[in-house]
């Protein structure tokens, strides 16, 4: 089983961006990808500068176009179920029980959404439901938000989405209401509503319109946009089984070249950080990419040299 340079698991923007370098750096390289990106229920993506409005899987699709370019860079749709260090680097095992060895492992999967149970919350996710306002506060400027949640980090959000919209209300997941005074003040100076809930059962229609806000007690508000403070979780469980350090959020914790505390393996992307954009994760990819990269050639350089010491 030779081993590749670098093994990613993750074929989203942050581990396509590191294959690209990787690749253009002429290292062999093997992409995992279990093909299922967080984004993948968004219509469109926004913040990428010259792909503003793109759908996620059209970016996905020029990307792994661009890498065909590079026959050193291989692209295999498999689930990632394992990865173990050895003395050599990694061995990564896949659900098919296939097993990929790699002297250096990144790690680029991603993370996922942890949805309230609210019935409907299905239909009009990705249309009218949200998490981000950076990516889609845009679209209901100025129309009639809510925000759900934990009453703290809600209100935290409805203080982000207020630049957008003056139309807001808050609605308390829990049942509580008990918020900070700074932010009791904030309700009160901003005429936001803060509603105890929890949320039933969302109103729209077939096309994914978001209209009205149902709650236990059958009460019911107009509503064109639901933006979530959900928690999140990482899509799979390779970094913990591997021991890398978590961040208090739940992200892999890494240097700025993005190692993680495992020596040879790397982490970029949405895993690593709690700011959420396309070009934010494409970024941490090039950055780790280059640090493995530089990494690589060092070692290789240490060798040579100990060949010359030895043959002389």
């Amino acid at each position: 089983m030779p081993p590749y340079d670098v093994i990613i698991v993750g074929g989203g923007a942050a581990g396509l961006n590191a294959g690209l370098v990787l690749g253009r750096a002429r290292r062999d390289v093997l992409i995992l990808d279990a093909g299922k990106p967080r984004n993948a229920v968004a219509e469109r993506m926004h913040g990428f500068l010259s792909r503003d409005g793109t759908p996620p899987a059209k970016l996905l699709d020029l990307a792994r176009a661009e890498l065909k370019h590079y026959p050193n860079v291989k692209l295999v749709t498999a689930t990632v179920k394992r990865a173990k260090r050895t003395a050599h680097g990694f061995v990564v095992t896949a659900e098919s029980r296939e097993q990929f060895a790699g002297r250096r492992l990144l790690l680029a999967n991603g993370l996922r959404d942890r949805l309230p149970s609210i019935k409907n919350l299905d239909k009009l996710w990705g249309k009218s439901v949200f998490v981000c306002p950076f990516c889609d506060g845009w679209e209901f400027r100025d129309r009639k938000i809510a925000v759900y949640g934990n009453a703290k980090a809600a209100v935290g959000l409805a203080q982000e989405l207020y630049g957008w919209s003056k139309h807001l209300t808050v609605c308390t997941e829990d049942g509580s209401l008990t918020v900070s005074p700074k932010q009791r003040r904030w309700l009160e100076a901003t005429h936001c509503r803060l509603i105890k809930g929890p949320i039933r059962r969302l109103v729209g229609n077939d096309k994914g319109a978001l209209k009205e806000l149902e709650f236990e007690d059958r009460r019911r508000i107009e509503c064109d946009a639901l933006f979530l403070s959900a928690p999140l979780r990482q899509s799979c469980g390779i970094a913990k089984s591997l021991g890398c350090k978590a961040g208090w959020w739940g992200s892999i914790v890494v240097d700025d070249k993005g190692r993680t505390n495992i020596r040879g393996c790397y982490a970029a992307g949405d895993a690593v950080t709690n700011v959420h954009q396309v070009i934010l994760a494409a970024s941490s990819g090039v950055r780790a990419a280059m640090a493995i990269c530089s990494e690589l050639l060092s070692e290789e350089a240490d060798a040579l040299a100990r060949t010359t010491r030895r043959a002389s």
